[in-house]
């Protein structure tokens, strides 16, 4: 099980439940791929939020700040690890 912590300096942490190692997230465009994994789906589900979706043109940048901001909102959610520490 993952658990989603805020990190300093922007970044976020994800932790392994049981055994409390920890992974940092800190480029910006790892942001969609950790949203991903905690429930955000990029723009109309045709994109992972790294290339500009072809259904509304929304930008990677856009997609970005999107993902921080419901990251921002699930600080603290448990899931299960689709494989950071495998």
């Amino acid at each position: 099980m993952l658990r989603l912590r805020k990190g300093i300096y922007g970044s976020y942490v994800v932790e392994e439940v049981e055994s409390g190692e920890v992974i940092m997230i800190q480029p910006d465009w790892d942001f969609p791929g950790v949203a991903s994994t905690f429930g955000w789906s990029a723009c109309h589900g045709e994109t992972d939020g790294t290339v500009t979706c072809p259904v509304c043109g929304s930008s990677v940048s856009e997609m970005i700040a999107d993902a921080i901001e419901w990251l921002d909102e699930h600080v603290g959610d448990v899931v299960d690890d689709p494989g950071y520490f495998n």
